[in-house]
């Protein structure tokens, strides 16, 4: 297959090109910084450079191409406002309109579209399946969401064929921003940090369980479709300050904050720094996504994907601290 991949200088591209690369597919890449991208892939793949923001840097890239994996997005928890509504929605929304332009005038075979989770805001009622209730709210999520209906109306009203992805929490070795690493920190100070008290369920994807769908899709991925994809099990706040303080030697005690206290201090900290024009570290949405079980619904992309995640939570956790440890991060 001849394959382009918008957003493959990223984490999930770093593990994802190799293996497309190695199911002897023709892969093409589309960046802006042809530099950065050859220093990972080098002369395995060609490149394409564009910007899913410019339409005039996307003409004919998808000429001769059978799949387009769209990858690119904006990421973050920025509060709501018009700048940080507009910023995402126009990479998110109107980079992904771009290249569909592109993708329907070659007509491609398929168009596999990399959402998240994140695009259903908080779901409070467990199991989580693609059925579920969306309630986003921060930029980031609605954007996301709002991107979902366009491609899924593009669908319905000229068959494109699209496949809509929504992992979980991605995690893995080079992952930025790891949220294992600040958990992991606390730790080493003796604290594993409970909100609720709830077990504070975590549902996470390894890259690897995720490029192994993403490659799927290609012979069982059903146009038109929405699959959530996530680790293989579920696991408990306190289960993870158990693995983490047996692997960093340490005794960890569970402190649990109640709810409410951390939604007042979170509402106080919201705003003073939006007074300061800063990004809140913590947010009253992240409190909320924190206290709330995140267990998933996997019968629809076994079933149709074919998925079969193969790395728990324990073992990806526990591949994480060895990495950290080994690289002297922790």
């Amino acid at each position: 297959m001849n394959i382009l991949v918008t957003g493959a200088s990223g984490f999930i591209g770093t593990y994802f090109i190799p293996l497309l690369i190695e199911n002897k597919h023709n892969v093409t890449l589309l960046v802006r910084d042809i530099g950065k991208a050859k220093e990972k892939f080098q002369d395995r793949v060609k490149y394409i450079v564009g910007d899913v923001t410019k339409k005039e840097t996307l003409i004919d890239c998808c000429k001769d191409i059978d799949i387009v994996y769209h990858l690119v997005a904006k990421v973050g928890n920025e509060l709501p406002n018009k700048k940080n509504n507009e910023e995402f929605d126009y990479i998110n929304i109107q980079g992904t309109k771009n290249i569909v332009a592109e993708a329907k005038k070659y007509n491609v075979k398929k168009f596999i579209y990399v959402s998240s989770i994140a695009a259903m805001g908080i779901v409070k009622k467990c199991p989580i399946n693609e059925e579920s209730k969306a309630s986003p709210y921060l930029p980031y999520q609605t954007s996301k969401y709002k991107t979902e209906r366009y491609l899924l109306s593009e669908y319905k009203e000229n068959k494109f064929p699209v496949i809509i992805l929504r992992p979980t929490k991605v995690y893995g070795i080079g992952e930025k921003n790891s949220i294992y690493l600040t958990q992991i920190k606390l730790c080493k100070k003796g604290i594993n940090l409970l909100v609720g008290m709830g077990e504070n369920y975590i549902s996470n994807i390894h890259v690897k369980d995720l490029c192994s769908a993403l490659i799927n899709c290609i012979d069982y991925g059903r146009n038109g479709e929405i699959y959530i994809l996530s680790g293989p099990d579920s696991m408990s706040g306190k289960n993870v300050g158990k693995i983490i303080s047996e692997k960093i030697n340490k005794k960890v005690y569970n402190v649990r904050i109640p709810k409410y206290l951390m939604m007042c201090f979170a509402f106080l900290e919201e705003r003073i720094f939006l007074m300061l024009h800063k990004k809140p570290i913590v947010t009253l949405k992240n409190i909320e996504a924190t206290s709330c079980d995140r267990i998933y619904d996997l019968e629809k992309a076994r079933k149709e994907l074919k998925y079969n995640p193969n790395i728990s939570m324990e073992d990806g956790m526990i591949e994480m601290i060895d990495y950290y440890i080994a690289n002297k991060k922790i």
